[in-house]
């Protein structure tokens, strides 16, 4: 494994908590939902909902810049700006008008530091980090970060994690039913209760 996956999967380990895992449990319904309808649209190949397509694209750059790709494809490639786009909608809703807004000023700091692109979308990815430097402790970057990791690692019925990607890059082995022995600690639990 070199480097830049071993600190990628550092910071995906270290990005997800109790606090977040907590508020999944307490929003799956919501979170259900708006993944359901962002696999319809994937599926679909339809446009945009509640986003527009120049903020598709910066979305796309600015959530390949949360988990990039690499040897597995990014995060815009598997399906999160669709989560996004549907989650905008449905239970992010009242985050809405502020993400938009990170989205647009984003897009303005991309152009004043760089005149002769486009916005966010069109700079070198060495580029997009270096803007996003000064924001990544935000509320607008923060909530970024979550949606994303919401969408890479949902199931990929929801419209994310397309073929497993997600899954595949924490180790989350898919199985329907797990059968016993499931580890060494269950090994230990036998001979505990045995003695």
């Amino acid at each position: 494994m070199n480097n830049a996956d071993k600190s990628r999967r550092d910071f995906l380990a270290k990005t997800t908590g109790l606090a977040g895992i907590s508020w999944l449990g307490l929003n799956a319904p919501l979170l259900m939902a708006a993944a359901g309808a962002a696999a319809e649209q994937r599926d679909a190949n339809t446009g945009w909902v509640h986003i527009s397509p120049a903020e598709a694209a910066i979305l796309a750059a600015l959530v390949d810049q949360v988990i990039p790709p690499d040897k597995t494809p990014g995060a815009a490639e598997i399906g999160v700006v669709y989560f996004i786009d549907q989650a905008l909608g449905g239970f992010m809703a009242d985050a809405a008008e502020m993400l938009k807004q990170g989205i647009a000023e984003l897009d303005d700091s991309a152009r004043e530091a760089h005149p002769r692109k486009q916005g966010f979308a069109d700079l070198s990815f060495k580029k997009q980090t270096l803007l996003l430097q000064p924001i990544d402790t935000t509320p607008f970057f923060n909530t970024m970060i979550f949606l994303t990791h919401c969408g890479m690692f949902a199931m990929p019925s929801w419209g994310g994690n397309r073929q497993k990607v997600g899954w595949k890059l924490i180790g989350f082995d898919d199985r329907h039913a797990w059968q016993p022995p499931f580890g060494y600690y269950d090994a230990q639990a036998e001979n505990d209760l045995g003695e």
